[in-house]
């Protein structure tokens, strides 16, 4: 079986982003005034950037006339934000900074040496903005002396952190092209609903509404014949129905006879009276009225459905009916028996293949049942992959071939390259036990790439491997999914 790879863009998004957080050993020449840090955490949300960390001010170097001021700092290399500081204040200084005002022009929590903790949680909160996305945690330290001197200054990198790329899983949706029909055959069936004289069995053209019925028929086998470059026809089959009621023997008689008779009168209103026609007739159609109940809200209706599917003879049928619920019968005799008395057709032709994609996309507007399989297929792949027209040429296949895996397998591949994975689940859903041997690796794959972009990427790799060897696009998409580990 030939089979159409496209490489289409579908992916999906891994829901909220991820960074990775890597500590930083500080270098043992930078100066550090002895405090220590531990446990250092950047948390982002979409709004915020949570900074964390165990401070260890135990080791601090600080004499009376002396501070050291620590500056926690958030940059990219071009963007700088300070967050909230700390003051270790000699007794001496700390007591002249209060007496002029304590007032640095920034968030400071200052302490005096001997009064300080050993250690503390730091946590400061600062809106989010796009540069934090890469970005490192910086400690700056600063011992100062008299007059506000700068004695000593380092600064040591915490850690930093780095936004991952988001994992974006772009599947090669495979499609399967459809083996092409040797021979389209195909039928149209309906009902004519005709009228008889009482105890008659010929047709009569002009009684009643009789010859808008038979207009059914021919106006159907008339149109094929008159377009003999497109259609063949092969045959009509016409069937007749009589109703329970009255004798089987007699609407045995009456079936017969009524068929023969609408044969004579369709093939003298045909064009070509060499169409072939066959008949047969089924004297009182029981399963009719079994629908008819089954449909119905009548009275005893259970009862009245065990008569009707039991095994007793069709006159017995009717006369238990007629004696056991004579007012039912009544309704029987004036709603269910007159539409039983019909005659089904089915007009049989041969449909011409189809090279040209534009007469097949015209088909697929005016008459899409003239269609194969294959010539949507190729409609479809004369259009934009993946575009609108493309997946709607998908979904009209499918309609006309609901049952066809094929049609369904190809639906889902489209459906899930406009995004819509509910619909690709439903219709992968159809498929039973992976599908026919011939067509179970695509749909194999087609399910691995719905799990795929539905996340579930460890049961997408499990059904990928188990074809890998039949479909290669299998082990690309394996090699896309361990990246996303």
């Amino acid at each position: 079986m030939r089979k159409y790879i496209l490489t289409l863009t579908a992916a999906i998004l891994v829901a909220g982003a991820s960074y990775a957080q890597n500590p930083v050993n500080r270098t043992a020449d930078v100066f550090t005034g002895g405090v220590r840090t531990s446990n250092v955490t950047l948390t982002p949300t979409s709004t915020m950037l949570n900074v964390a960390m165990d401070i260890d001010y135990s080791a601090a170097e600080v004499g009376k006339k002396e501070s050291l001021d620590i500056v926690p700092v958030l940059t990219d290399g071009t963007n700088v934000k300070e967050l909230p500081a700390i003051g270790l204040y000699g007794g001496r200084r700390y007591w002249n900074f209060l007496r002029n005002g304590g007032k640095t022009g920034r968030d400071f929590k200052l302490y005096k040496t001997g009064k300080a903790p050993q250690t503390e949680h730091y946590t400061a909160n600062v809106p989010y903005e796009s540069w934090m996305d890469n970005c490192q945690l910086l400690l700056r330290q600063t011992s100062r002396g008299c007059c506000n001197s700068t004695i000593n200054q380092g600064v040591s990198t915490l850690a930093s952190l780095t936004k991952k790329e988001e994992f974006k899983f772009n599947p090669q949706l495979v499609y399967v092209q459809p083996v092409a029909e040797a021979v389209k055959l195909r039928a149209e069936q309906g009902e004519a609903h005709l009228e008889y004289a009482v105890g008659k069995g010929t047709v009569d053209p002009n009684f009643k509404d009789n010859a808008a019925e038979i207009k059914k028929i021919t106006d159907i086998v008339n149109l094929l014949a008159a377009n003999k470059d497109e259609y063949k026809v092969k045959g009509i089959s016409l069937t007749g129905f009589a109703s329970p009621d009255g004798r089987y023997s007699t609407n045995e008689r009456l079936a017969m006879d009524r068929t023969g008779s609408l044969k004579a009168v369709v093939k003298n209103a045909l064009k070509d009276v060499n169409i072939p026609i066959s008949t047969s007739y089924e004297a009182e159609d029981w399963d009719g009225v079994i629908k008819f109940l089954e449909n119905s809200s009548l009275d005893k209706k259970d009862d009245l459905l065990a008569i009707a599917r039991g095994n007793l003879t069709p006159d017995q049928k009717e006369q238990k009916i007629k004696a056991s619920y004579p007012q039912v019968y009544r309704t029987l005799l004036d709603e269910c028996f007159p539409a039983l008395r019909r005659s089904s057709y089915e007009v049989n032709y041969e449909v011409a293949s189809y090279a040209d994609v534009n007469q097949i996309k015209n088909k697929i507007s005016s008459n899409p049942k003239d269609l194969s399989l294959n010539e949507f297929f190729l409609a479809a792949n004369s259009v934009e992959k993946g575009s609108p027209e493309f997946n709607s040429i998908m979904e009209k296949a499918l309609a006309q071939y609901p049952d066809n895996e094929i049609a369904i397998l190809n639906a889902a591949n489209a459906a899930m390259n406009a995004g819509n994975l509910s619909r690709a689940g439903e219709l992968l859903s159809k498929i039973k036990a992976g599908g026919t041997s011939q067509q179970a690796p695509y749909v194999t794959y087609a399910k691995a790439v719905y799990e795929a972009l539905s996340g579930n990427y460890a049961k997408a790799t499990s059904l990928f491997t188990t074809i890998k060897d039949k479909i290669p696009e299998a082990a690309a998409a394996i090699a896309q999914l361990a990246k996303a580990k």
